[in-house]
């Protein structure tokens, strides 16, 4: 059996287990995430483990970019053609190929070869004496061949063993309206070397020379099928065995076995290629690729001559076209398909697509119809038409304790008790009859004023109202409004009296921040007359008292103390003066005590 044959059978033979291999992975089962769920590739299970946390800081929104993923190896062999591009016209050739394959990027990734092949070659036109090669039995004492004979370049490569280094570029990874990418198109640019062994069928079987000389009788080498029918003359006059060693460049390259009848020649190549590879599942991915060796040799095919004997100007390269069958290893529960086929664009669209299954799941429901969903509602079960706050929570705008749906008064004053309805307990204003209970004198009108002039009023037994302020605050409650509006309705009925606003609070904080407070109080009341009714300020005497004349003494009900922080009104004497202002000290005697 030959060499040829044994090659042969041996990659038949691959090809087989290689098929039978590639379908059980294709029966690989479905990847899951631990919970018998359908594993996505955006998974932590599948990231590195020193991109753990920030793939977690990524799925929360924390960091910009999730953590790498770690992927699977390819295993690849492969089949097909080979054949050297060179002087001598290329007939059938083989070769066959091993490859490992691992990704550095969704672009990037890195392939170590292996190939072995063989390539024949056969001329159709006849080389003259001046374009044989320098090599016995073309030359030397004992040349088979002398000047008047032609020859038919011929060559057998029986062993080519090439070794590289690839770097490969995925050039349409990148898609924008699939989640998937089945097909991958790669660049292959590598580094390498190789060796080799050609020999030419120069002597027949008894060592003679061929006489080629009738091989091309009434035939035309510029009309193809002469062409096709001189090689087969040449071909039946061949004996088929290649017992002569090639013609070899002895410059910049390593000859190994250089005393053996048949050396192998060693060249560094440059290798480009091209490969189109289709993904059948996740374990398993099918392409045909094709590569050629360029090493700058132009004795590959054993002719570095035109027929003429002039040189030629292109060096010797070798094509390697194969169909490749890849494997991909690796824990299919911590690894994802090699990269070059995963869509870096899946990452983004993924954590869209989950938010709007979230949106659509049950956090992001609203069982109770309260406008705030199930993954923040603090309440999730709220009565219908039931206003609620941003966390779902029944809403009690006052905090009384009556929810908002049940109160008559929303909004309740502070400092107050309420009852069950929610309306606050607020003491009605001090008249009359309320200062005769606690023992405190009226402020009576002194006397008949104006003798009956503009207005025409009559001021016996007139009294004014008070009015009562929240804790350490000078602006107007809203039961304040309508007492000011007697208050002024009786200035105006009166022009030409006036009027002693009169300042209090009740006993907490220090006596000095009390003085300020009780001033501004006043102040606050004769402000809103003079805007709102246009009583000129001239009319009212300021006075104030602070904490020192309280109507209520030794309270310890806020009740009480809501009494006590109030502001009088009277008419004043024919004595009585506006206060001076009292020194403010920026609150820093407040002192409260409670």
């Amino acid at each position: 059996m030959t060499r040829t044959n044994i090659f042969k059978k041996l990659a038949l033979v691959t090809v087989a287990f290689s098929f039978c291999l590639g379908t059980s992975f294709a029966q690989d089962a479905p990847d899951t995430n631990g919970d018998g769920a359908k594993a996505k590739e955006t998974d932590p299970q599948f990231v590195r483990k020193s991109d753990q946390a920030k793939h977690a800081d990524w799925q929360d929104g924390k960091e910009l970019f999730p953590g790498r993923p770690r992927d699977m190896w390819q295993l690849g062999i492969g089949g097909g053609s080979f054949l050297v591009s060179g002087d001598v016209k290329s007939q059938f050739g083989w070769g066959a190929s091993v490859h490992a394959r691992k990704s550095f990027g969704y672009v990037f990734s890195l392939q170590g070869e292996y190939m072995f092949g063989q390539a024949r070659g056969l001329n159709y036109q006849a080389s003259s004496s001046g374009a044989f090669p320098s090599v016995a039995p073309f030359t030397g004492a004992n040349a088979a061949y002398n000047i008047d004979d032609v020859f038919y370049s011929n060559y057998f490569m029986s062993q080519f063993h090439a070794v590289s280094l690839q770097t490969v570029y995925n050039l349409n990874n990148l898609k924008f309206h699939k989640k998937e990418n089945k097909w991958a198109l790669n660049v292959h640019l590598g580094l390498g070397g190789h060796i080799y062994q050609a020999n030419y069928d120069a002597l027949d079987a008894n060592g003679n020379a061929y006489n080629f000389s009738s091989v091309a009788t009434g035939l035309d080498v510029d009309v193809p099928a002469d062409r096709r029918a001189i090689r087969n003359n040449i071909k039946n006059l061949l004996d088929g065995n290649y017992e002569t060693s090639t013609e070899q460049n002895t410059r910049n390259e390593i000859i190994l076995g250089r005393n053996s009848a048949k050396p192998l020649a060693f060249r560094p190549f440059v290798n480009v290629g091209l490969s189109l590879e289709f993904l059948v599942t996740k374990r398993l991915s099918i392409a045909i690729e094709h590569q050629s060796f360029i090493s700058g040799d132009d004795f590959l095919d054993g002719k570095s001559k035109k027929e003429n004997g002039s040189l030629t100007s292109n060096i010797d390269i070798p094509h390697y076209t194969s169909l490749r069958l890849n494997f991909h290893l690796g824990n299919k529960n911590k690894r994802i398909r090699p990269l070059w086929f995963v869509n870096p664009l899946i990452y983004p669209m993924q954590g869209i697509a989950d938010v709007k299954d979230d949106l659509n799941g049950d956090l992001f429901q609203d069982d109770d119809k309260d406008g705030v969903i199930n993954a923040l509602d603090e309440e999730p079960d709220t009565p219908p038409d039931t206003q609620v706050d941003t966390k779902g929570r029944t809403l009690d705008s006052d905090s009384d304790g009556v929810p908002d749906r049940d109160d008559l008064e929303p909004y309740s004053p502070p400092g107050y008790e309420t009852n069950e309805q929610g309306v606050a307990q607020v003491p009605p204003p001090i008249t009359e009859e309320t200062l005769a209970e606690i023992g405190e004198p009226i402020f009576e009108a002194k006397g008949n004023c104006c003798d009956g002039k503009e207005g025409g009023g009559n001021l016996k037994d007139w009294y004014l109202p008070m009015i009562h302020f929240d804790l350490d605050k000078y602006y107007l409650r809203p039961e304040a409004y309508s007492q000011l509006q007697h208050v002024a309705a009786v200035m105006k009925a009166y022009p030409d009296i006036k009027v002693v606003a009169y300042g209090h609070t009740d006993t907490r904080a220090s006596n000095e921040y009390n003085q300020m407070l009780s001033y501004n109080r006043a102040m606050t009341a004769i402000d809103f007359l003079n805007n709102t009714y246009g009583i000129e300020k001239g009319r009212f005497i300021v006075r104030y008292d602070g904490e020192s004349k309280n109507l209520i003494p030794n309270t310890s009900k806020e009740q009480e103390h809501f009494i006590n922080r109030r502001v009088e009104f009277y008419v004043a004497g024919d004595n009585e003066k506006t206060m001076a202002r009292p020194k403010d000290d920026g609150g820093k005697n407040r002192k409260w005590k409670y």
